[in-house]
Formats: C-alpha cells, sequence, structure tokens
C-alpha cells in the first residue's frame, strides 16, 4: 500500500507497506535509490543499520512486537522492521507489517506549531523515539514477571519445572531486546556524523541507553532466577535423597539379622530358643536406638 503520510514545504513523507515490485521499481528511479538498500528494507530479519549515500541515508531500525509463535530467527519473533529512506526534501519508509505509532506520530506533526518548517530529520527523530519507546512496556512487564517468580520460589516440584519453562521463555525475549538495542545504539552511533541538532539526538542515545539497562538487568536477574530455581529443584532432590538414606541406614542392620536367621539350616544358634525372639527384638531396638543417637549427634537428622 503506497501512501502519503504528511506533506509540507520542505518534504514529503511517503510509507510504503508491504510494497509490490512495481511499487518499489518506481521509488528506485524516482528518488535514485539504490536497489541493495531497498532489498535490505524488504529482507525479513535484517538486524539494523545505517547508510549514508550521496543522496539520502538510509536507515533501518526494529520496532517491538511479540508474534503470537515461534521462529527460528529469533529477532523476527520479537521485533519488525522498518527501513527509513531520508533525503533532503523526502522520507521514504518501508515495512512488511503495520506499525503501531503512525497514527499518533502523524497526529504530532499535523498539530506541530511549526508544522510548515518541520524537515526529515524532525521526522526521523520522531520515528526512531517511538521505535525505541516500543521496548519500555516489555521492560517493565518482564520486570513484574521476574517478581513474581521470586516470590513463588518455594512451590510444589511441577510447578517449578513451570517456571523453568517460563523463564527461559522471558530470557529469550529479554535478551533479544537488548541484542536489538543494542544494534540500534551502533546505528546512532554511525549516524552522529551527519547530526546537525545534538539537543534531539542526545536524547535519543539517552533513551536508548536507558532501555538497553532495563533490558540487561532483566536478563542477568533472569540468569539469576534460572539458575536458584535449579538449586531449589536440586535441593529438594537431596533432601528426598536424605530421608531415603537415613531409612536405609535403620533398616540396613535389621535387614541383615532378619536375613541371618531366615537362611534355610537345620541348625542356627538360639534359633529353637523360646526367648530368642524377645532377645531379637531388643538387639534390633537397641540398634535402631544407637543409630538415632549417632544420627542426632551428627546432625543428620
Amino acid at each position: 500500500m503506497d501512501s502519503i503520510f504528511f506533506k509540507n514545504e520542505c518534504f514529503t513523507w511517503y510509507n510504503l507497506e508491504d510494497p509490490s515490485q512495481e511499487e518499489i521499481q518506481k521509488y528506485l528511479k524516482e528518488f535514485s535509490l539504490t536497489s541493495y538498500t531497498v532489498q535490505d528494507a524488504l529482507e525479513i530479519g535484517h538486524l539494523p543499520k545505517f547508510e549514508h549515500q550521496d543522496n539520502f541515508d538510509f536507515i533501518l531500525l526494529r520496532f517491538y512486537e511479540k508474534e503470537p509463535r515461534s521462529y527460528t530467527n529469533i529477532i523476527r519473533e520479537f521485533s519488525h522492521k522498518i527501513g527509513i529512506f531520508m533525503g533532503e526534501n523526502f522520507l521514504i519508509t518501508i515495512h512488511q507489517k503495520p506499525v503501531p505509532f503512525w497514527e499518533i506520530i502523524q497526529s504530532e506533526l499535523e498539530n506541530d506549531p511549526q508544522h510548515s518548517k518541520l524537515t526529515t530529520r524532525k521526522l526521523f527523530y520522531k520515528i526512531a523515539q517511538r521505535t525505541l519507546n516500543t521496548f519500555l512496556q516489555p521492560s517493565i512487564k518482564i520486570a513484574e514477571q521476574i517478581e513474581i517468580y521470586e516470590q513463588s520460589l518455594y512451590t510444589t516440584e511441577r510447578e517449578l519445572k513451570l517456571n523453568l519453562k517460563r523463564l527461559y521463555q522471558l530470557k529469550r525475549e529479554s535478551s533479544t531486546c537488548a541484542k536489538l538495542l543494542v544494534l540500534m545504539r551502533d546505528v546512532l552511533n554511525e549516524f552522529r556524523s551527519y547530526v546537525k541538532n545534538v539537543a534531539s539526538y542526545r536524547d535519543l542515545q539517552e533513551l536508548n541507553t536507558k532501555l538497553l539497562h532495563l533490558h540487561a538487568q532483566n536478563t542477568d536477574d533472569l540468569q539469576n532466577l534460572f539458575t536458584l530455581t535449579i538449586s531449589v529443584s536440586d535441593q529438594r532432590a537431596n533432601e528426598i535423597m536424605k530421608v531415603l538414606t537415613v531409612f536405609s541406614a535403620f533398616f540396613l542392620p535389621l535387614t541383615f539379622l532378619t536375613g541371618f536367621y531366615g537362611m534355610n539350616f537345620e541348625y542356627i544358634p538360639g534359633l529353637k530358643d523360646p526367648k530368642m525372639f524377645y532377645t531379637a527384638i531388643f538387639v534390633m531396638l537397641v540398634i535402631v536406638v544407637v543409630i538415632f543417637l549417632w544420627f542426632k549427634r551428627k546432625k543428620f537428622l
């Protein structure tokens, strides 16, 4: 779909959503775009990048949007791209998926007091800011989930296993967001040489740094929580093994006695003595008490 999203005395903003080959060829000729930059803008899963050409700058950004299903390419699963071609009197945006903040930017441009004097750089800063802001809400939600899982560490074993699966998914999401923000930070650093409005550029840098810190912190917290959850699960398994070992220690000598007197021989000392049954019971009780006291002394119980 081809449409003009904004126009004033200085430039025109063209937006192409899932463009056809005919539309692509039209813009290639009209604005002297290079075919390989357009291919980059259309390539699924392409990472953020910046290229400076003679008559335009090409910037590829990615905004956060989680897909309902998993992809082999993890970048596609949590983000979609926007290709931006920025010249002196034109700005072209190309994307496959709908962009959730286009209407907000259009409204801001129309209501700007300096509506007629806005430049392509000003629009780019708005797009970049809105793109980065899409990573804010996920970081908040992930942080809230981390707090919930920290409080539910000492739950049942089944819930712990479910928590591990969910923690892995959150870690996957958070680390992907952090990687994308690192790549977009590199794009902003490359773009620095062509910046005129230093204040707006610094605002973008600060926002990127803030969001990167939030997602990096979430990733670290998730890794620690993941490790702690496994440790709690292992501790529970060790406690079960400890109980089984204690029971084995009590019953091992008793099993030996019963096994000894259960052997199929005609003569075993005390086997036919009427008092031997009570003697054996007494000996077993003494063994149990001795083992119990020894375990208590060693603090095994």
